[in-house]
């Protein structure tokens, strides 16, 4: 894995200037296109290192833009020069009058003196630039507004006139934030904030063996990998026929890692392994008269057999040291499977976008002593718009990012106690005919209490 250079073929992470995020292929010798944005050859960012800006001309190659300004160029309205040349601040204090106001503003389109047509053929010829300074200079209530609108404004023009992009590496966050605007359900609403949270509560790191549900696609498999630096095992449990790793394709990680820490198993073939058919082993003379498809086949079911044999016996022997579930499906039947599967002192993490179903597994894992204090937790993040001296929440954002239950496997033993009895004392009964009656002491020794711990 090269997070530093594009590779062919790679998936990469495109930022624009409007916002949109985009995925795409870079299939060396094609051409990549990217809506009003234009299109440029793939081979021309190739090879180039991830971060960088470019900006796509009227060839559809590109210009790497060796500056900070990224997508926006740097702005032009927060100070005014005077007649010196020198810069004068923006208004600031009670007293001073501030450069402009939108009090005699209005939503007219005749203040913009050029049509459509215009700006459309100023488009084919013109770089983004020149367009946004050709329709500032040409609206003719722009030294009317405050510095602030005057920002805005301009801001608005960069998102939909300038040609600029910025390719990154795909990882769990641009996927996670990629899928947020396209569709969150796909990845079951899970935040980054959520996912940064289960790993962390799951002690995920390299060299660990971990037991996954996953319906988000394979990110949270692909988040662990990333963490886990190539080096564990992942085994990876599924519902339907294949397991559903189509969103994880996108981090670029090599086949020959997949294949090596990403161990797949069906539920039924887990719940139910007696059903698994037997694979006869053939002879080397039988072998060698079979068409190589039936023998490739044949050498594939093997391996398959052998893997799944492994996984049983991984499960089996009770050794893995964390459980993550990222289902909709009802998790009392998998946590009464899974729960041995851990060793003692490790991590049981739930996902759900629905904090009821989780309440109830919480009631469940109470009367089990499997699983000690099993803890509800929610993430809850809110983004604010930043401006030099304007700081405030964003007007509309993502109501939560899930809920999580989080619950730590220990060993229930039976704890023998033992020890004498209290020691009674019978006080001396009342004098009868003059006889006192003496007291008996009574020492008796219990037999041990048998009681139910967890060590």
């Amino acid at each position: 894995m090269n997070d530093d250079v594009i590779e062919p073929n790679a998936y990469v992470f495109i930022r624009l200037p409007s916002a949109t995020l985009r995925i795409t292929k870079l299939v060396p010798h094609s051409t990549i296109h990217l809506g009003k944005f234009g299109s440029f050859y793939a081979d021309d960012i190739i090879g180039k290192s991830y971060g960088y800006t470019y900006e796509i001309k009227d060839d559809k190659h590109v210009d790497t833009i060796y500056s900070s300004e990224g997508l926006f160029p740097s702005s032009t309205v927060d100070a005014d020069e005077d007649e010196d040349g020198e810069e004068t601040e923006i208004a600031s204090g009670p007293d001073e009058k501030p450069v402009g106001t939108n009090e005699n503003t209005r939503d007219d389109p005749a203040v913009q003196k050029l049509s459509m047509t215009e700006i459309e053929a100023l488009k084919k010829t013109a770089s983004g630039e020149k367009i946004i300074e050709t329709v500032i200079k040409s609206h003719t209530a722009f030294d009317k507004k405050s510095v602030y609108s005057q920002e805005k404004y301009k801001r608005r023009k960069q998102q939909k006139f300038l040609r600029r992009f910025t390719p990154c590496s795909v990882g769990s966050c641009e996927i996670i934030e990629y899928f947020q605007y396209k569709d969150h359900h796909r990845i079951l609403e899970l935040t980054s904030e959520s996912l940064g949270l289960m790993l962390s509560l799951a002690n995920v790191r390299p060299g660990g063996k971990y037991i996954v549900i996953d319906e988000t696609g394979g990110l949270v498999a692909g988040a662990m990998m990333e963490r886990m630096g190539g080096e564990g095992m992942i085994t990876f449990l599924h519902e339907n026929e294949h397991a559903n790793l189509d969103v994880m394709k996108y981090m670029n990680f090599p086949e020959a890692l997949v294949t090596q820490m990403v161990k797949t198993i069906n539920l039924f073939e887990l719940f139910h392994p007696e059903e698994e058919e037997e694979v006869k082993t053939l002879s080397e003379d039988t072998l060698s008269k079979m068409k190589s498809s039936r023998r490739g086949q044949y050498y594939r079911r093997i391996a398959r057999h052998m893997e799944l044999q492994s996984i049983y016996q991984h499960i089996s022997d009770g050794l893995f040291d964390g459980l993550l579930l990222a289902t909709t499906l009802e998790t009392k039947p998998l946590l009464d499977k899974l729960i041995p599967a851990l060793q003692g002192s490790r991590q049981l993490v739930i996902y759900n976008t629905a904090k009821e179903p989780l309440v109830t597994t919480s009631h469940d894992l109470l009367a089990d002593l499997r699983v000690l204090a099993p803890t509800i937790l929610e993430t809850r993040v809110r983004k604010y718009q930043v401006f030099p001296g304007r700081t405030h929440p964003e007007m509309t954002s993502k109501s939560g990012g899930g809920y999580i239950l989080w619950g730590t496997r220990v060993l229930p033993s039976k704890v023998q106690a033992g020890g004498k009895k209290r020691r009674k004392h019978n006080p001396p009964m009342a004098a009868s005919n003059g006889d006192s009656a003496k007291g008996t002491d009574i020492s008796e020794t219990g037999e041990g209490d048998t009681t139910e711990g967890v060590v």
